[in-house]
């Protein structure tokens, strides 16, 4: 991602690990609190910085641990920094993160709670949105809002707004990205199984039956994949509620504000689950459950092991573009997006969950405004907004169609498809305790792929949620 600074260009890596500094056991990613300073010959931070003002930004560096200058966020933040109005009288510090999106929200869920380590500005998944808001670790925004031209004129996607609003109504966050989620599909297995190029299941008997189909024909590859971490969100949006959201029941019921614990559709969205294990129509449970299994997903599609991934749109940016893990020579004649039917072809035919990320501020932040200020400049730098968006394969939440190189996220492979999917797009619940519903939702849904009974595994999940939230919130669909 990205890094900024001022006159004096302050990058501070710092690695998820056990320990606040030195390198992580495996000696992977960079040191903690590595800073470098640009214009160094001209004096000493603290000259440099006289009684110029200072904000934090900090931020999952997903661009890779070697990335630093060429970093997607910070050659965004840099170009914006560099332009900004501002630029003489503040100091933008930079601070990185290189690890996983988990260890990114744990560290930043402890350093966001204490005064001294929050940063003023942070990269903020539109999950967490409600519960950090709930526990005053972000700033509302609503003040400052009416100054930014681009949140009233329509520029900003209004459902993308919605993400980052807290269930008191306040806007917690500017949106920064959004995505879809579907099949990737490899053709040329799709037509080996005897099944057409641009084979389309309308709902989930079909979608199995496909999967059937292409183990029977198809010696060594799997038929179908998905990830399954336990403890993931990442299996919650993109494995289970990918499902369950195709039929008529969802999490949590807007109308009678409480969660549904039980449901004949959670039931038989387990049960999804366990038809594939039970016939080997996906990856081993080891292979899914794996931290790597997304890994495992994208080599083997590309390889030809592998019919269809269910995953985020964003993810196969890997295959089509230059130098990146899984680049994939023959994807243009290859690879195919499906949409992901709902289980009997109904409510609009198919279903994406859509995420999301934003841009937040720390309420123990002393420069707010100043804050917001710096990132509604970087939304409004639209050919920054542009590359970011080629480059980590997700989708703008803001207008970028006057910017210069609009042309080259207009012709992005799957652009078409991938916001089309959006039509049909359902939302994670708007609520402070989803964060931790989330965890239970993934430990269930691991639980049926490692060979547990789906009623006994709902059991336990609604269980865990009543723990939570308290039983007077909850409801039970299946009576």
């Amino acid at each position: 991602m990205k890094k900024q600074i001022c006159i004096l260009l302050v990058i501070c890596m710092t690695v998820l690990g056990i320990s606040a500094c030195g390198k992580s056991d495996d000696g992977a990613g960079a040191d903690t609190n590595t800073n470098s300073t640009t214009g160094a010959e001209q004096g000493s931070a603290s000259e440099q910085s006289g009684d110029r003002k200072k904000i934090t930004f900090a931020y999952l560096d997903a661009s890779g641990e070697d990335a630093k200058e060429d970093g997607w966020i910070h050659k965004w933040a840099m170009d914006t920094y560099d332009k900004w109005d501002q630029k003489d009288q503040v100091e933008l510090e930079l601070i990185p993160y290189v690890g996983s999106e988990g260890d990114y929200f744990t560290k930043m869920a402890l350093e966001l709670s204490d005064k001294s380590t929050a940063p003023d500005i942070f990269y903020e998944d539109s999950f967490q949105v409600t519960a950090d808001a709930a526990a005053n670790y972000l700033a509302p925004l609503d003040e400052y809002l009416g100054s930014w031209e681009s949140w009233s004129n329509g520029s900003v996607i209004d459902a993308c707004k919605e993400a980052a609003t807290g269930m008191d109504g306040k806007v917690y966050g500017i949106p920064l990205a959004t995505d879809s989620r579907g099949i990737w599909a490899n053709t040329a297995v799709l037509q080996q199984a005897g099944l057409s190029k641009d084979w389309k299941p309308a709902t989930w008997a079909e979608l199995l039956d496909g999967c059937r189909q292409i183990k029977e024909k198809c010696e060594g590859v799997v038929p179908f994949w998905y990830t399954c971490e336990e403890t993931s969100e990442a299996t919650s949006i993109n494995t289970f509620e990918m499902v369950l959201y195709g039929t008529k029941d969802h999490l949590f019921d807007t109308e009678t504000g409480k969660w549904n614990i039980r449901s004949k559709d959670m039931l038989s969205s387990l049960e999804f689950f366990q038809t594939t294990m039970k016939e080997e129509l996906t990856g081993s449970a080891s292979e899914v459950t794996n931290t790597n299994s997304l890994n495992y997903a994208m080599e083997y599609l590309r390889d030809g092991k592998l019919g269809m991934v269910l995953t985020s749109t964003a993810v196969p940016n890997a295959f089509y573009s230059a130098g990146q893990s899984f680049e994939w020579a023959d994807w243009e004649k290859t690879l195919s997006l499906i949409p992901m039917p709902t289980q009997n072809g109904d409510l609009g035919g198919s279903v994406t969950m859509s995420g999301g990320y934003a841009w937040s501020v720390s309420s123990h932040s002393e420069e707010k405004e100043l804050a917001f200020d710096f990132i509604t400049a970087m939304m409004d730098n639209k050919e920054q907004v542009v590359t970011y968006m080629m480059e980590c394969g997700q989708l703008p939440t803001i207008d970028v169609s006057d910017a210069a190189n609009y042309g080259d996220l207009s012709s992005r492979p799957f652009m078409q498809e991938a916001t089309e999917l959006l039509q049909n797009a359902q939302y994670r619940p708007h609520n402070e305790k989803y964060s931790e519903v989330s965890t239970f939702l993934s430990q269930m849904v691991n639980s049926v792929v490692c060979g547990n009974d789906p009623a006994e595994a709902l059991e336990n999940y609604s269980q865990s949620v009543i723990s939570i939230v308290g039983e007077e919130n909850t409801q039970d669909l299946s009576k």
